[in-house]
């Protein structure tokens, strides 16, 4: 009885997150389009940042409570999640042109650097504690400031010359809106952090497990509600730059973070089994942004749905 409890609760927390994320992401939206940022940038920016609040929430409140292998396995889970699962869905959805492949080829940079970052400091320290949590945080300032500067260079962009009401009642309403749509996420967060620790328990199931399944798709559901929202609307880039800001805000502010209030420890299994394979799947979207001249093939998008699924399945099975 317990369980199913907790498995309820757990799913009103997502369902919080979802609706909550929903609101603030289209306010965040309303708010870059009215100032003419390039879709791109707001979602390398602005909604990445915006929709990486639920992992944040997850990972330091896993932190707080000691739970150091959730707030990992989270952060990166949530990275394999945007990539190998949310992208792969809009890819194979619509088989996006890859508009601004230089700033692309950056970010992918930016992620395979960060996972190697990690793995060469797992294998000498075996511990990610506040040294490194100031080193990741001075990338994410990093990364932060190179789209301020992306922005400027590409304010006048076409691509977002669309207009929207700026009168003082919708200025209001967005900002209602966002206020609200935070509070629930953040109340969302909360209940997955408690449930979900105590569904892990109760399983038997280790926390890593938990973090990089069911509370690291419960985090990026707001990616795939912007994902799902840009194909309706037909701007499926602001889902891209959402997708590649999000992960390098995960493995760099995110993490950064967990480690300061916390230092988490890396065993083998992380070190050896998780790390890497998340470097696998977001190598298959990286070398997509290389090879490829104009936009992404569907067969690549298939080939990201079946790298995340196939280590979902072995993260079940090796524990």
């Amino acid at each position: 009885m317990n369980l199913l409890l907790y498995i309820l609760l757990f799913a009103f927390g997502l369902v919080l997150i979802i609706k909550g994320s929903d609101w603030f992401v289209d306010a965040t939206i309303w708010i870059a389009t009215a100032l003419h940022i390039p879709k791109f940038i707001i979602g390398a920016t602005l909604v990445s940042i915006c929709t990486t609040l639920p992992e944040l929430l997850v990972s330091t409140g896993a932190a707080i409570n000691n739970d150091t292998s959730m707030a990992l396995g989270n952060a990166i889970g949530s990275v394999g999640c945007n990539t190998g699962l949310i992208l792969g869905i809009v890819v194979v959805f619509s088989t996006p042109l890859l508009h601004y492949k230089s700033a692309l080829k950056i970010k992918s940079a930016f992620i395979s650097l960060a996972l190697v970052l990690y793995f060469l400091i797992g294998y000498f320290t075996g511990i990610f504690n506040y040294i490194t949590g100031i080193i990741f945080l001075l990338f994410a300032a990093g990364f932060i400031y190179y789209n301020y500067t992306e922005a400027k260079k590409y304010k006048l962009d076409i691509e977002n010359q669309e207009t929207v009401a700026t009168d003082k009642k919708t200025i209001i309403k967005n900002t209602v809106l966002f206020l609200i749509g935070l509070a629930l996420t953040i109340f969302g967060a909360n209940l997955m952090i408690i449930y979900g620790e105590k569904i892990a328990v109760s399983l038997n199931v280790p926390s890593i497990v938990i973090g990089v399944t069911m509370t690291a798709l419960g985090t990026s559901l707001p990616e795939l509600v912007t994902a799902i929202t840009s194909l309706r609307k037909k701007a499926a880039s602001l889902s891209i730059g959402n997708i590649f800001g999000a992960n390098i805000l995960n493995l760099t502010f995110v993490l950064g973070t967990t480690s300061i209030i916390k230092p988490v420890v890396l065993d083998n299994l992380k070190l050896y089994f998780h790390i890497p394979a998340i470097a696998v799947i977001t190598l298959i979207a990286s070398i997509s942004t290389f090879v490829f001249k104009k936009k992404y093939p569907r067969f690549m998008g298939i080939l990201l749905l079946l790298s995340y699924f196939i280590y979902i399945g072995l993260a079940a099975i090796i524990r």
